[in-house]
């Protein structure tokens, strides 16, 4: 089928409930009828069911303090984490995703607050009352989401009681199709506190008196409470692609208004009437339909109520229609009932398969369901042959607000689905996470799910780029592989041994390498030309500029073999090095790299200085090929790397016509003069044992040969337009950066042919300035390789990676590791990696495993784990009062008579603030609003420093002195100009005040 007007593809879907945490574990269990519910517990109550992570929470994740986090209610933090997870499977990244995103969201009513906040004084005091209110009060369960997320369309709670997440539904669709939003995440959520307890069975009651829910069987008597959530992402049909699951057709919502016996009463008219109405919304006939989940709660009245509704709206059809009722299975899941119903619908209409009703031992024979047409599966079946693939669900609130959903199988485009772009596994594989250890789980879930995989590498490389959130922790890695299976077996290896790399910034500084003459250039360019169709048209400009100004014909350079005498030929090097490494800087401008620094070795300098704007590009390929060709003309010479410090080699050429050449490194000089003097330095190297390398040159650059070729090229240089560079580029002549009077005068350049190239002196003064990213843009890795030796063991390294070649692997390979460094470092870089046509659905982020609990049980008493069910595991307990701060329950605090000192007061304003954050302990560097301080947290904690410590501390102090140590001693100062004698005789006043109304009363 084709995707109808109006309609809304189901994009993406999550879901956390008994039994289950994600789609696949869901859907094969209701494929095979698993029961997830405990039944009786071993203490003789019924059992209620249980989610996952319920006490758990990816704080980090999402911005959230540890002490926020434990005041927030779980049913905030389990739809934030199900929310995520949705967006994953949809594959949509929606800080890079065009439009708005809206929320519809609505939960339950858990008591986390009444119950656990509120019995815990130290976590109320250190959060205060009105964060409490926004972590617990459910009008802020769409608008907490919409924050965290950073989503700009409407964010809507919604509350309609058991129907409440198909209302959600129903109202993001409305939104999607007036165009409000142009993405919805919609769902519910219930959890059930205390977790793990049960519930004794009263006669009379909607609860089970078994623990089992058995929809449509004569003599069910009521259904099983249940946590659960679940979350759909919608996209109007018409934008989703092939990545859709399902496509929503139509709905309705409306109430029972009076016609029932009481409040919380069904009514068969009113149910009827919705689900006519959203039929005639969908355009569908009742015979379309041959599924349909209903709210089956197992209740006597309820099911013949809802049998009876669907016989007058779907019964007079012949086509065999099976009913279906997840909450069998898993029970009742309140506010998400409704929306798990529909992603179970969704993933039926997927597969192709209409699920069963599990049948339970006790269960007594099928009601009547009202029509011939019905029947309830007890075992998975085929969607029948030549049908599609319509559903529909349904979800009745108590209270009387009823929904319906149709839908059907997924709109199939017109055309065969686009091959993948490329090789069937090449591309950057990219991860990133909120925390080191983050990014590690991360990885090795992701490695397990391709390596049992069958989606194409490259599917999986372009959801990864595209449809997951970039965070500051990152990793990664080139994918080069012949086929599909080495591929995934390439990819799998690389996620298993996946760690961080860099942790990206906003705006990362750049600095890139640029070498000179005298690096091996056979085969410089072919494999990224082939694998690069820009970069090849880059590299066509950047050659033709050289042609234009009478420079060598430099077409095929890549193929020339080893032993080409061109490579020898000055005039023809240094003009190709100009050509292939303005053409990088042109790729890296093109993929989103901008370099605030820029380093040149030799007649590297002056590609730097073009790419800075001191030449114009036509202008610097002319001043390139009259150095070359000017260079060339010197008298022959030979030079040599001697790896040894200047002054050594200085000794080592004494007495000798031999210059220093270049300072690459502390310990690496270049020498130059003629053959015969530069062999008699290496006989002298030989002898003291110092090592030495004859460099493939025919002349001795930066010496003495030059000064003739440093005179004219003066002059060439004089005719031409000069400017002040745009960005650092750092001098060969001085090792520090350029300035606008040297790149403005032709005698500089004049200079910077003949002189010593203080490289080394550049490079300690580019590592001083701390660029988190260096690239080296030419052929090799000689100046990378120099850095790395330099920044081990440093406090700050940054990531260093070649564009060209690193001797190991091919060019494109490498190109693509130096652009995947430049992503890990926080670049924004274009797309490395073709969108897919439908996301790969592999696992997502690995959440963290940390437990966010109050302190205190219900009762006011500490809990050990009582959300789990057990003692802390170890390593993730993370309470209102982290272990690092000393308990003070119990110890006279600060007040009356006690003036606390220096130290103590110290002490006291460390735990303050360890309470409002919670986390690592406080450090006297930590700063109140990068620790992720609000202003409502910075209010509360100075009310409690100012009840604490008897002073005036205003809100402004904790602005301008925002680290704590820095707070600290504003708070010293402030005590200091107290008058505390006067302070104490006014507090012995009040108490005598206190004492005598006492005695008066």
């Amino acid at each position: 089928m084709h995707a109808p007007e109006n309609a809304v593809a189901v994009i993406g879907v999550a879901l956390r409930v008994p039994g289950a945490a994600d789609p696949d574990t869901f859907w094969a269990d209701v494929a095979r009828g698993h029961v997830a519910l405990p039944g009786v517990l071993p203490n003789g109550t019924l059992g209620v069911g249980g989610i996952d992570r319920v006490d758990r929470f990816d704080a980090e994740l999402f911005g959230m303090s540890p002490t926020q986090a434990a005041v927030t209610d779980p049913q905030q933090r389990v739809i934030t984490e199900v929310a995520w997870q949705a967006l994953e499977d949809a594959g949509v990244d929606t800080e890079r995703d065009p439009g708005r995103v809206g929320v519809f969201l609505g939960c339950g009513d858990s008591g986390y607050r009444h119950h656990y906040v509120d019995a815990d004084p130290t976590l109320v005091r250190a959060a205060g009352r009105q964060q409490i209110s926004l972590g617990n009060d459910k009008d802020y369960l769409a608008t907490s989401l919409a924050f965290r997320l950073g989503l700009t369309g409407p964010a809507l709670t919604l509350q309609t009681a058991c129907s409440t997440s198909l209302v959600a539904v129903h109202v993001a669709l409305r939104s999607l199709l007036t165009y409000e939003c142009d993405l919805a995440i919609a769902g519910g959520v219930t959890v059930q506190l205390p977790p793990g307890a049960g519930y004794t069975y009263q006669e009379g009651d909607v609860l089970s008196p078994d623990g089992r829910c058995r929809p449509f069987t004569r003599g069910s008597r009521g259904t099983v409470p249940a946590s659960g959530a679940g979350v759909v992402v919608l996209r109007r049909a018409e934008e989703a692609g092939r990545g859709a699951r399902a496509v929503l057709l139509g709905s309705a919502v409306n109430n029972d208004g009076a016609d029932r016996m009481s409040l919380v009463a069904p009514s068969p008219r009113g149910q009827a009437a919705v689900l006519e109405e959203a039929l005639a919304v969908a355009g569908r006939k009742p015979a379309d339909i041959g599924f349909i989940e209903t709210h089956g709660t197992a209740t006597e009245l309820g099911d013949q109520v809802e049998l009876a509704a669907l016989a007058q709206a779907y019964g007079d059809a012949a086509e065999p229609c099976a009913l279906g009722a997840v909450k069998a299975g898993i029970g009742h899941t309140d506010t998400a009932a409704g929306v798990v119903g529909l992603i179970k619908a969704v993933l039926a209409v997927q597969h192709g398969v209409i699920p069963p009703i599990p049948a339970q031992p006790g269960d007594g024979p099928d009601a009547p369901l009202g029509a011939d047409r019905f029947h309830l599966p007890r075992e998975a079946m085929p969607w029948p042959d030549g049908r599609t693939r319509y559903a529909a669900v349904s979800s009745f609130g108590l209270g009387g607000t009823n929904a319906h959903v149709i839908l059907a199988e997924p709109a199939v485009a017109a055309g065969p689905p686009e091959p993948p772009a490329g090789p069937p596994g090449r591309g950057p594989a990219v991860l990133s996470a909120a925390s080191p250890d983050a990014l590690g789980r991360t990885a090795a879930g992701l490695a397990a799910a391709v390596r049992q995989g069958t989606r194409p590498v490259n599917d999986v490389l372009g959801t990864l780029w595209h449809g997951r959130r970039r965070l500051p922790y990152r990793w990664a890695c080139p994918i080069e592989a012949a086929d599909g299976v080495s591929a995934r077996a390439a990819l799998a290896d690389a996620l298993e041994s996946a760690s961080v790399q860099a942790k990206a910034l906003p705006e990362p500084a750049v600095a890139v390498l640029l070498p000179g003459q005298g690096v091996a250039l056979a085969g410089t360019g072919r494999g990224l030309l082939a694998a690069d169709d820009a970069f090849a048209r880059e590299w066509a400009g950047t050659r033709a500029l050289v042609r234009a100004c009478g420079g060598p014909d430099l077409e095929g350079c890549w193929t020339w073999p080893d032993d080409d005498p061109r490579w020898l030929r000055t005039d023809v090097v240094q003009p190709l090095l100009f050509s292939v490494e303005l053409a990088l800087l042109h790729g890296l401008r093109r993929h989103g790299v901008t370099p605030s620094v820029l380093l040149g070795h030799s007649v590297g300098e002056l590609v730097a200085a073009t790419w800075a704007g001191v030449f114009s590009e036509a202008d610097g390929a002319r001043a390139v090929v009259e150095r070359g060709r000017l260079m060339s003309r010197a008298p022959a010479g030979a030079m040599a790397a001697v790896l040894t410090g200047e002054n050594t080699a200085r000794e080592l050429a004494a007495g000798l016509p031999v210059d220093v050449c270049a300072v690459n490194s502390p310990d690496t000089v270049v020498l130059g003069g003629a053959a015969e003097h530069v062999a008699e330095v290496e006989r002298r190297c030989a002898a003291a044992g110092v090592k030495v390398r004859r460099l493939a040159t025919a002349h001795a650059f930066h010496s003495r040969s030059m000064a003739e070729a440093a005179e004219a090229f003066t002059e060439v240089v004089g005719s031409l337009s000069l400017h002040a560079p745009r960005l650092l580029v750092l001098s060969n002549v001085t090792g520090v950066p350029l300035d606008a009077v040297q790149a403005t005068d032709p005698a500089y350049w004049g200079r910077q042919l003949g002189t010593t190239v203080r490289f080394a002196q550049g490079v300690q003064v580019l590592l001083d300035a701390a660029p988190h990213l260096v690239l080296e843009a030419g052929p090799g890795r000689t100046f990378a390789s120099q850095l790395r030796r330099a920044t081990r063991g440093a406090e700050h390294r940054p990531v260093i990676a070649e564009l060209l070649g690193d001797g190991n692997r091919d060019e494109a390979t490498v190109h693509l590791a130096a652009l995947g460094a430049a992503w890990t470092a926080g670049c924004a870089t274009d797309d490395l990696v073709a969108r897919p046509a439908a996301p790969a659905r592999v696992p997502g982020i690995a959440f963290a495993d940390t437990r966010h609990w109050p302190a205190a049980g219900p009762d006011g008493t500490p809990e050990q784990d009582a959300a789990s069910g057990g003692a802390p595991s170890e390593g993730t307990a993370a309470t209102s009062v982290p272990e690092t701060v000393p308990a003070r329950s119990g110890q006279e605090e600060p007040g009356a008579g006690d003036v606390p000192d220096d130290a103590e007061t110290r002490s006291l304003l460390a735990a303050l603030w360890q309470e409002s954050f919670g986390g690592p302990a406080i450090r006297p560097q930590d700063n109140f609003f990068e620790l992720g301080g609000t202003s409502l947290q910075a209010a509360q904690l100075i009310s409690v420093v100012n009840d604490q410590l008897l002073v005036e501390v205003r809100l402004q102090d904790l602005y301008e002195h925002s680290t704590f140590g820095d707070f600290a001693a504003r708070v010293d100062e402030i005590l200091g100009e107290r008058d505390d004698a006067e302070l104490l005789e006014l507090l012995a006043e009040i108490e005598g005040q206190g004492e005598e109304e006492e005695g008066q009363a």
